[in-house]
């Protein structure tokens, strides 16, 4: 049975806007640190060694993301990752954050490239990533 990856991370001021909330573009960058911590402590496939010794890229081909309630300022939000679709050159991602109290703040899907930084153009998912993201694999509805 497959287990999402789990982390947290608490809203920064740097994250938040006037009104003491984390302004829309953060949660971008917050997601993308927890991809990059999914690949580094959830799948033991450092981020760094990926793309700077093994010319691997992961750049992000699509996002989908929906905000529904908003997060403030040191609260500390879970993050939850579940790997939806592993293909033969990308892999599609579902992640959530939710507040302490257990309501979803955001739910954004993403589509993820394995790139050969060399090239710039997209190759297939290395074999030990594919193996690895396997744990995370939830079933099709």
């Amino acid at each position: 049975m497959a287990a999402p990856f789990i982390s947290q991370v608490e809203v920064r001021f740097r994250h938040c806007d006037p009104a003491g909330i984390v302004f829309y573009p953060r949660y971008f960058e917050m997601i993308n640190d927890f991809v990059e911590e999914w690949f580094d402590k959830g799948m033991g496939l450092p981020f760094h060694a990926l793309h700077v010794e093994r010319r691997i890229g992961t750049p992000t081909a699509s996002v989908q993301c929906d905000f529904t309630a908003p997060s403030r300022w040191h609260e500390r939000l879970r993050q939850v990752l579940e790997v939806q679709r592993i293909g033969g050159a990308s892999f599609k991602v579902l992640v959530k954050f939710e507040g302490p109290d257990g309501q979803l703040r955001l739910s954004a899907t993403l589509t993820i490239v394995t790139v050969d930084l060399r090239t710039m153009k997209s190759m297939p998912l290395p074999a030990d990533l594919r193996e690895r993201m396997q744990a995370y694999l939830v079933p099709a509805a």
